[in-house]
């Protein structure tokens, strides 16, 4: 069965009223420069080492440390440069690259400068859709980590059109001709293609015409229909699993029809891409170009093959007025949520009278389904730990609601249910997340990654980020300077058990409960600490860390100092004082008490309750001026009464006779008189 294009689109696209242009008479000049590259300002990060290669690999201009004055390591890794759209697309692909970012003019909105932009969303002669799904303020929250990849199966991309050709149509796959289609070639021999790709995707911010949904995106060319703009089944089938084979994260579908009913080969293809992660959205169709129809009574496919388990975005389409364009299928089961659909101006490619400079304006839930896409790829692009269920589910669970604005549309009838969970809206999808305790959060101005804990931001070191095993794909970038109105809290520390120092400084400390312990040399021989497990950490950073107390001893270390006959020992992480009795009864032994120094003396923890340490539990002792007995539990002496002694059958032979001064030092606890 053969994949028709949605007519009402297709004939826009063949027999267009008046193409737009966007360029005058001076285009020869304009796409030359286009095709050499306009040039872009950027900030890079990378190791100084391979700041020769990479000016030379790609021809970068106006090198500049950023950080001319700091001798931070970290720091002098920064770069500002020139070089051109394609060869910024490129560096965030090379190894040597630690990031790459344009280097932004700051302003108070981030606007695209491109002619047909608009924030009037009644202002249909231009791209009045954005405004209509809030991209504008989408846009202010999405700062995108990573380019997110979207295959168009369709009938190609024509990868020299203008607001195309910087480098974003990657290589793909024709299904037709099983061959590959190499990256920035033109494979689109219809204009269908190419009209879906430029509302994802066209080059923003470039003065020409369009500003594209998402900016930061791949664009994977899948070529399943013929020039005419038919395919068959298999041929889509096999454009699904190569683009989910191949990197894709989101698979436009453009297409569908009546023809033909549930194909087990197209289940198994969107099965497969479900499978392995991959975001399928589906056009709902407009067949019935008057009106629509039901797709719960006519189900049309792929945006029908949900295999029970909804692994397809169904998409309707809506006009300017939220009011269901009257073209558009609807359906309970098979749509999810509408977006514009009527008078979508986009790119084209025409080959009756080929060109790389033309949009048109377009309607069907073909040009639809793109915004969907486009904002499911900026969404991946600024979460991108999010699966492919989260985004289905954030797309559907922040839509506005519609249906009071299309209570007849269904065939005359209510489209509550019909359309899905409401028209798309792309702020409330990317809208920032509350800042929780847990979330990571990137500072834009300096890089630095901050930790949200207890309504403060915490500083998280590079050392800590990867010893606490924090994954960079769950950062999110800070927008409108939130970080700001948190107050700073000290920084995240080690792990517990990390040795560390300050550089310049010879003092070591050990993190436990996330508090720094000075630790003294002798302490550190004792515990048989290693000097190549301590790290270096920024003096700034040590300095910023909670201190605690001096590192104790090992439990069991007995000691003494020069000035002081009083023995000690250490237990439960105490240092208590020890009496002959104890000294005896717990197997200590002269020759193994270490003398310290007093100063180290001084830093040992000493018991805040004043007790010594004890007998062993279950000793009994009294005082030899006193008949009290007392049994030892848990470190602490309890009087017994004699009822208690007898029926606990203790034998007054087991009783150590200590003097008074032995036992007054033992910890008091409660007495056992019943």
């Amino acid at each position: 069965m053969n994949f028709n294009i949605w007519k009402n689109l297709q004939r826009k696209l063949v027999s267009i009223l008046v193409p737009i242009f966007l360029f005058s008479m001076a285009l020869p000049t304009l796409a030359a420069a286009a095709s050499n590259g306009q040039e872009v300002l950027i900030v890079i990060k990378v190791a100084p080492d391979n700041v020769a290669s990479l000016i030379q690999n790609y021809s970068l201009s106006k090198t500049e440390l950023v950080f001319a004055q700091s001798t931070d390591s970290e720091l002098s890794k920064y770069f500002t440069a020139a070089t051109t759209n394609q060869n910024f697309l490129r560096l965030q692909n090379d190894s040597r690259v630690e990031s790459v970012n344009l280097n932004f003019e700051v302003a108070t909105s981030a606007m695209p400068n491109d002619p047909y932009f608009t924030t009037n969303d009644l202002l249909e002669e231009k791209q009045w859709y954005l405004p209509k799904i809030k991209m504008p303020q989408a846009w202010e929250f999405s700062k995108s980590r990573r380019a997110t990849t979207v295959a168009i199966v369709d009938t190609g991309i024509h990868a020299s059109h203008v607001e195309l050709d910087d480098g974003r149509v990657i290589a793909g796959y024709n299904s037709i001709s099983k061959e590959e289609i190499a990256a920035n070639a033109d494979s689109d021999n219809n204009g269908h293609g190419t009209a879906v790709s430029g509302i994802i995707g066209a080059i923003s911010n470039n003065g020409r015409g369009l500003a594209g949904i998402a900016k930061n995106v791949k664009l994977m060319p899948i070529k399943a229909l013929r020039s005419d703009g038919k395919g068959n089944v298999a041929a889509v089938s096999a454009g699904i699993v190569w683009a989910a084979d191949n990197g894709a994260d989101i698979i436009n579908l453009s297409l569908g029809g009546t023809g033909f009913g549930a194909d087990e080969a197209l289940n198994a293809a969107i099965r497969h891409a479900y499978e392995k992660g991959v975001l399928v959205i589906s056009a709902a169709g407009n067949d019935l170009a008057a009106q629509g129809s039901n797709l719960d009574t006519s189900p049309v496919y792929p945006i029908c093959a949900d295999n029970g388990l909804n692994m397809v975005l169904g998409v309707a389409a809506s006009d300017v007025n939220d009011v269901k364009a009257d073209f558009s299928n609807f359906g309970i089961n098979c749509v999810d949520i509408t977006a514009p659909g009527k008078k979508i101006l986009t790119t084209a490619y025409l080959p009756s009278d080929p060109s790389d400079n033309v949009l048109i304006y377009g309607s069907g839930t073909s040009v639809a389904t793109p915004i969907v896409s486009g904002v499911a790829a900026l969404l991946k692009s600024n979460r991108p730990t999010l699966s492919h269920t989260e985004i289905r589910d954030i797309l559907i669970g922040t839509a506005d609601d519609i249906d009071n604005l299309n209570k007849t549309n269904c065939l005359g009838s209510s489209c509550a249910g019909f359309l899905g969970h409401g028209r798309i809206n792309a702020a409330s999808a990317l809208n920032p997340l509350p800042l929780i305790n847990g979330l990571l959060i990137e500072n834009r101005s300096n890089n630095k990654i901050y930790i949200i804990e207890s309504g403060l931001k915490r500083y998280v070191s590079p050392f800590v980020f990867q010893q606490r095993g924090f994954n960079r794909g769950s950062i999110v970038i800070e927008e409108r300077n939130r970080l700001d109105n948190i107050p700073t809290g000290e920084p995240l520390p080690p792990s517990d058990g990390t040795l560390i120092k300050a550089e310049n400084d010879e003092a070591v400390y050990i993190i436990e409960q996330g508090i720094k312990h000075p630790i003294s040399a002798r302490v550190f021989s004792l515990w048989k600490f290693s000097f190549d497990k301590i790290i270096p950490m920024g003096s700034a950073e040590v300095r910023g860390f909670e201190t605690g107390n001096w590192y104790a001893p090992p439990d069991g270390t007995v000691m003494v100092a020069p000035t002081s006959p009083t023995v000690y020992a250490m237990n439960e992480g105490i240092a208590r004082p020890v009496t002959g009795f104890v000294f005896r009864q717990r197997g200590f032994s002269f020759g193994k008490v270490l003398k310290i120094s007093n100063s180290d003396s001084s830093h040992l923890p000493k018991a805040s309750d004043g007790a010594w340490l004890s007998p062993l539990d279950g000793t009994l002792v009294k005082a030899s001026n006193s008949p009290t007995v007392y049994l030892i539990k848990n470190q602490a002496k309890h009087a017994l009464s004699p009822a208690v002694f007898n029926r606990l059958k203790f034998s007054y032979a087991n009783v150590r006779v200590l003097p008074q001064a032995e036992v007054d030092v033992i910890l008091n606890g409660e007495a056992m008189f019943n």
